[in-house]
Formats: C-alpha cells, sequence, structure tokens
C-alpha cells in the first residue's frame, strides 16, 4: 500500500531480522549471514536499510572483525557498508506536518518500527548500559541528535546568539508488556548559545551566573559584538586566560537521574554522580572564541559536571548554557514519555554527532554556509585587513603564538596532499576563514584520509571500550548517590 508520500508501507520487524543476521554470522556462517542481510534490505527504504546495517554491525562486532580478517572478497561492499553504520548517523528526515508533500521518511512505519530507526543509532553509538536499558520493559532511553551551529547563530529575525532548534531529542520507550513506542522532539538543542558568553564581553553591569558579582569590564571579542542582549555569564575558563569559556557535552552515554529546572521547577534531567565520576573528556569548551567546539579548542576538554542538564527552553530563545533544551511545543510530550514509569531512577542518554570525518567540524560548517537563513553572522570582519586578522587557533585574549606552535606552510614536507595542506596553513595565516574551512573539507574527502579516519574510529571505540570496563572495576557504591547542587546551569 502506498500512501499520499508516495512511500510503501512495510511490514518488516527490524530488529528481528537483523537479529536472523546476527545468529548466522555468530554461527561462524559469514556467507549466509552477509546474504541474508542484502535479502532484507531488499526494497526497503533508505532509513530502514541504515536500521538493519546499524543493528547487525553492532550486534556482531566480533564476529565481523572475524570475518574482515579471514577475508570474504565477495562481501567486500557490504563490509565496507557495515563498517561506515557504526559511525554517526545522519538525522533521519521527520515532520509532524500533515501535507503529504513534506518529506518525511517515517511515512507509514509502525511505532515498532519508528522505534527500531532510533533504536539502532543508540546501538551503534552507546554504550553496554544503553544497549542493556533498551531490553528492559517499562523503561526509557533518550537519544540526542545534533548537528553542529555557531553559538552565534539564532533564529530568523530573532537577536543575535539565542539559538536555533535544529536538534532532535528521542525518547524510546518499552511498556511493561515489551511493546515499544518513541516520542521524536524534533524543535531541540544540544549547544550553548552566545548570550551567556563571557566573550561577548562585558560594560561591568554584567553578572557572573554563579557568584552573581559584576563581572569587570572587558571588550567584545570579535564576532561576539554582535551579542547585543547578553545575559548573566556562565561557563569556566579553561584555558587560563581571565575569560570563561562556554561549554557543551561530548558525544556519548550519560546517565541522567531526576531533577528540577527553573523557577517553576519543571521536571528535568541531570548527570548522576556515577556518569560525572567517570565523565572524564565530556565536556568540551569553546576556548578560542569562534563559536565553534572543534580540536583547535586549546584546554578545551574538561571532565564532566552535574550542571549539564536536559529542561525546557523557551519558544524563540533556547536558553542554553551548555543544556540541552526542547522547544515548549515539544517538551511535556518528550518528558511524559521519558517519565511514563514512576519508579525509573536512572536513563541512559546517547548523545551523537550526526556528520562524519576527522573534519567534522570543517564540513558541518561547509554545509551551514549552504543554508543562510540558519547561519550565524559572518564572523570575519570586512574591515579588518587580511594582514591584521587573528588566526583561528590563537587565543584572543591570550599570549601570542610563536612561530613553533604551529607549522608553516613552507615547513611542509612534500607529498600527495601537499597542496591541500599548503592552502590550508597559508589560510590559516591570514585568518581566512571560508578559505581553510574549502581547503580541508577538500582533503578530508581524499579516499586515504577517509581510510585513516575509519582506522582511527576503530582504534578510538577499541580505547574507550577498555576505558569503559577499567571504570566498572574502579567505580565505588559510593560514587553512585547523586548530589543536588543549588544551581544548575549546564556550565
Amino acid at each position: 500500500m502506498t500512501n499520499p508520500h508516495g512511500i510503501d508501507e512495510t511490514d518488516i520487524d527490524i530488529r528481528a531480522s537483523a537479529n536472523r543476521v546476527i545468529a548466522q554470522l555468530h554461527q561462524g556462517r559469514p556467507a549466509e549471514g552477509l546474504r541474508l542481510l542484502e535479502q532484507e534490505r531488499l526494497g526497503e527504504r533508505q532509513v530502514v536499510q541504515e536500521a538493519l546495517d546499524r543493528y547487525v554491525a553492532a550486534g556482531a562486532r566480533e564476529a565481523l572483525a572475524e570475518i574482515r580478517r579471514a577475508g570474504l572478497p565477495e562481501r567486500a561492499e557490504t563490509l565496507d557498508r557495515l563498517d561506515n553504520a557504526l559511525a554517526p548517523p545522519r538525522i533521519p528526515v521527520f515532520s509532524r506536518s500533515t501535507d503529504p508533500n513534506v518529506p518525511n521518511e517515517l511515512t507509514n512505519l509502525s511505532n515498532a518500527q519508528q522505534y527500531d530507526v532510533y533504536a539502532s543509532i543508540v546501538e551503534a553509538r552507546g554504550n553496554q548500559a544503553a544497549f542493556d536499558a533498551l531490553r528492559r520493559d517499562n523503561h526509557s532511553v533518550l537519544l540526542g541528535l545534533r548537528q553542529e551551529n555557531s553559538t552565534l547563530a539564532s533564529q530568523a529575525g530573532r537577536s543575535v546568539g539565542t539559538g536555533v532548534y535544529d536538534d532532535h531529542l528521542v525518547v524510546l520507550h518499552r511498556d511493561a508488556h515489551g511493546e515499544r513506542g518513541l516520542y521524536v522532539a524534533d524543535l531541540a538543542n544540544t549547544e550553548p548559545t552566545a548570550q551567556y558568553d563571557h566573550h561577548a564581553g562585558s560594560s561591568g553591569r554584567r553578572l557572573f551566573g554563579d557568584s552573581q558579582r559584576e563581572a569587570p569590564a572587558l571588550e567584545a571579542s570579535a564576532g561576539f559584538e554582535q551579542v547585543t542582549r547578553p545575559r548573566q555569564i556562565e561557563g569556566r575558563d579553561a584555558d587560563g586566560d581571565g575569560i570563561r569559556d562556554l561549554g557543551r557535552l561530548q558525544p556519548g552515554t550519560i546517565e541522567m537521574v531526576r531533577a528540577e529546572h527553573g523557577t517553576d521547577r519543571h521536571l528535568s534531567f541531570r548527570p548522576s554522580a556515577a556518569a560525572v565520576a567517570g565523565g572524564r573528556d565530556m565536556v568540551r569548551r569553546d576556548t578560542d572564541a569562534d563559536g565553534y567546539f572543534t580540536t583547535v579548542d586549546i584546554d578545551g576538554l574538561e571532565a564532566l559536571n552535574n550542571t549539564f542538564k536536559i529542561h525546557r527552553g523557551g519558544e524563540w530563545n533556547t536558553f542554553s548554557a551548555g543544556c540541552q533544551t526542547i522547544h515548549p511545543d515539544r517538551f511535556n510530550a518528550f518528558m511524559d514519555l521519558a517519565y511514563a514509569n514512576s519508579q525509573q531512577q536512572r536513563w541512559q542518554y546517547v548523545l551523537t554527532d550526526t556528520t562524519t570525518g576527522l573534519f567534522r567540524d570543517v564540513r558541518g560548517e561547509v554545509q551551514r554556509d549552504q543554508a543562510p537563513q540558519r547561519e550565524a553572522p559572518n564572523l570575519r570582519r570586512p574591515d579588518v585587513p587580511d594582514e591584521e586578522r587573528r588566526p583561528p587557533a590563537q587565543r584572543p585574549h591570550g599570549p601570542q603564538e610563536h612561530p613553533h606552535d604551529r607549522p608553516q606552510a613552507s615547513q611542509i614536507p612534500v607529498t600527495a596532499e601537499d597542496a591541500y595542506l599548503e592552502r590550508f596553513f597559508a589560510t590559516s595565516e591570514r585568518g581566512d576563514l571560508a578559505a581553510r574551512r574549502s581547503a580541508t573539507h577538500e582533503y578530508g574527502s581524499l579516499p586515504q584520509v577517509q581510510e585513516l579516519d575509519r582506522q582511527g574510529r576503530e582504534a578510538l571505540a577499541f580505547e574507550r571500550a577498555v576505558e569503559a570496563a577499567n571504570r566498572q572495576t574502579t567505580v565505588s557504591p559510593a560514587m553512585t548517590q547523586d548530589v543536588q547542587p543549588a544551581f544548575a546551569r549546564g556550565a
């Protein structure tokens, strides 16, 4: 049967189909298992095929690794696709509109099928705790799908640095009988906004959020002078330059517990004490004041703290200083399902990026350049000559860089990728962000770089698995007691 969108219904049980493939692979029948996967995928829409691949790639990791070592040339394409299935996913095209002309990949999928589309992302991107939580009846799991944005971004017609709701937060719930259901909050935000940034400057009347004392006078950093309605200053001075830096959650799995937020004390979530104890490098701060959270941010990685909450935002302002926020039109339904079991005390929250590659941050910026209605104001100031522009990696209020702090174009060894690298360093020297992003995007698209990226992701996944196993043997029961602070702003 075809609906008005032109999308056929399907009776596939995604989870059960994937389990049949996984069973074959675990039984040492790789050719049969991979052939069955191709048969199950045949004729299904892309979002279903992706879910099947993620379930299989996550559920048969060891078996697939052994198949790769042994070699199966006739299924090389399938194996490569399964490798990529564990990478950051794309966000499924979703809409609540009843207009048949509005794209919606979930049209004509049952609740159980829609559940599997997102639960497969949890299995591919989450840890063992998230995997186990998906199998508990009368239990909810949370998923965040992040699109990269500048902290200076805002909704059309709104003040600079008030945020955009272009991320998705999803509740996955199994009821007491094991029936699968979900709610997609398609108006959500997972990043802080520049209205809380110390780099937006201070006339001497802005207050620090934690102490409520006045901040000393400070000139706004380049680009942040466009924040005309700054709020109280949040964040922490991570790089020691005297200016506080906003932070956001790193991708990963974070255990959440019940919390309250705001003057109305509405239900929310915050990281548990156990999550904080094991949350090394789970926060990244924007130390170079370019509005993005990248590896360029010197001293940007920090341990998790329990102020990074999930709470309600505003209608035209995400009101995030680092928290995950949801538009009021989506918030109540999200929380109703998340708290469907009043006895549930802990929730696994899996947060993932939704773009891939060594240069994920740059690629996200390239994509945003193609969507100007959502792009933050141009950080380049046309009135400043190129020779006076600050190189992106330099701390805005810190000491000047020395020549040996970063390689120069003239020092790059001659390689096949030399042209891309020369362009990258040359554009960095003159502060031309647009040209730098273009060069980096092209370099990151090279096949040899893609292969390095794949190997790097495999190595990182292995290291995280080892660290997780070590943490499970070292965290004491006392660490699982949650402490509720007097304030919580995701700082």
